[in-house]
């Protein structure tokens, strides 16, 4: 069971479980066991998301998304070759890559998954409205590294379940927060790696202080070290300093590098690097 949130979440997560059940359905679970019994193991997305320490430099890492279009922004870029964009991205010093794959709202395929999985040697999240197992295995048979688990649909079991289900699988999973009451229930599930989306899912606001709220939220209720990520409303330098300034491990960027001239450029930049 998934939670209502009176959101465009509701409509996503539903179009997704019919999708599941229609046309584009489920492949036999037993396949995709063999599948990825015999494959080789992920690299490390947490790891690589983790902010250096004691650089100047490279002081913030960045998850690149390939991003088509978004229920806000509608069309992001008619044109899109995941593998050439992913390979951009990594020419910019991208620490990770996050690919939508969900199919009516973003116009994501998990083929998306796969083409920038066999482009790059970086970590893959597979950004997805995931709440169920058969979501997690599907992520790593394509190539996934991570998962994108949302608080705000999961139920602490299920957000504990599918976390569990993807470290088994050698996953990595990144647990996103936006309202302050899911901070309990997600630190509760066990979760390692917390992002926050700066997106009000109502109005569709976007307010990168919100990332502040949340990450002093979740240090006053626990004392052991998270990966902490800063997602949406990131545009340039003017958004990152002070999520550096206040020890966000990394940021998650898909609009503004997908309209960028030059996603390097603009990736250097969140970095914090001079040309």
């Amino acid at each position: 069971m998934t939670l209502r949130t009176q959101t465009v979440l509701d409509d996503i997560v539903e179009g997704v479980r019919e999708d599941m059940s229609g046309d584009r359905g489920r492949r036999p679970m037993g396949e995709l066991r063999s599948r990825v019994a015999d494959m080789p193991g992920t690299l490390e997305f947490g790891e690589g998301i983790r902010k250096p320490s004691g650089s100047d430099t490279d002081r913030i890492r960045v998850i690149a998304e390939v991003k088509r279009a978004s229920p806000s922004q509608g069309t992001i870029s008619e044109e899109v070759d995941p593998a050439k964009v992913a390979g951009r991205y990594a020419e910019g010093g991208a620490a990770a890559v996050s690919v939508l794959t969900e199919r009516r709202k973003f116009r994501g395929s998990i083929d998306d998954l796969r083409a920038v999985r066999e482009a790059v040697s970086l970590p893959v999240l597979r950004k997805e409205f995931i709440f169920d197992p058969y979501q997690v295995f599907e992520a790593r048979e394509a190539g996934a590294d991570a998962v994108l688990l949302i608080a705000a649909i999961l139920e602490k079991a299920a957000l504990e379940d599918l976390r569990c289900q993807a470290e088994e699988l050698g996953m990595d999973a990144l647990v996103e927060i936006y309202a302050g009451e899911e901070v309990e229930r997600v630190l509760g599930s066990g979760a390692r790696i917390v992002g926050v989306n700066n997106r009000n899912l109502k109005t569709f606001e976007v307010d990168t202080r919100h990332t502040f709220k949340i990450r002093s939220q979740v240090i006053a209720e626990m004392n052991e070290d998270l990966t902490f990520v800063s997602e949406s409303g990131i545009f340039g330098w003017e958004e990152v300093a002070p999520l550096v300034e206040a020890s966000v491990d990394a940021i998650l960027v898909g609009e503004s590098l997908m309209r960028a001239p030059s996603p390097e450029a603009l990736l250097r930049e969140l970095r914090g690097l001079k040309d």
